[in-house]
């Protein structure tokens, strides 16, 4: 028995060790091989990120862009709901969309200053913190960006600090329809940089863009 373990331990004549440039070789293969593995799996996590899904929003509407890994829900008054179950904070970062007809001798400023009206008498603290002119697919919008505490694990009986929550309302008028359009992006103010990237997919699929100042510096 000891001399069959011998002979099968015992290093054959024949198994020369490589050489130098064989072993740069296979460190040269193996780490492009790790890069490349990186370099994958990076792009499937940023495909799996920033996937979309179309939502119809109604005859005569834009169709919107929402993150495909976000839960849809119901929300009063909208017709689209949907939250980052990932969010790192207590309050989901959401996404919400809520269309109603324009009213007579109604347009989109009135219409932007009664929903800030509106949320200052629904939301605790209400700050607006800056508004801005846009155009939503060449028509003219107003997107305002605001602050409000909420304190989402109240309703389930929870201790948690409340959030200061930041959000923006895009607002505008669907010129084929006469309705008017609201989109309210909200993350944890201090997710709110990391968040936006997700809030962008629906600005882009409605292709806002900021508004060039006009000669005399008119909007």
């Amino acid at each position: 028995m000891s001399s069959l373990l011998t002979a099968l331990t015992k290093p054959s004549v024949t198994n020369e060790p490589p050489s130098d440039a064989e072993i740069r070789r296979n460190d040269l293969a193996l780490l492009i091989t790790v890069i490349f593995a990186l370099f994958l799996g990076y792009g499937i996590r940023n495909n799996a990120i920033n996937a979309s899904r179309t939502v119809e929003l109604g005859e005569n509407l834009p169709s919107v862009e929402i993150p495909a890994r976000w839960i849809r829900g119901e929300s009063e008054g909208y017709i689209v709901a949907a939250r980052n179950p990932s969010s790192p904070s207590i309050f989901d970062s959401e996404i919400k969309i809520a269309v109603r007809p324009l009213n007579p001798n109604e347009n989109m400023v009135t219409a932007r200053t009664g929903l800030g009206v509106q949320r200052s008498q629904e939301l605790l603290r209400y700050r607006e913190l800056s508004a801005g002119a846009v155009t939503v697919d060449g028509e003219p919008g107003i997107v305002v960006t605001y602050a409000y505490i909420a304190d989402p694990t109240r309703p389930s009986g929870a201790l948690a600090a409340p959030v200061v929550v930041q959000a923006q309302d895009l607002v505008f008028v669907e010129p084929d329809s006469s309705q008017v359009v609201v989109v309210t992006t909200a993350a944890d103010a201090a997710d709110w940089e990391r968040e936006e990237h997700y809030f962008r997919t629906v600005y882009n699929s409605l292709h806002v863009r900021e508004s060039l100042p006009t000669e005399g510096g008119e909007q």
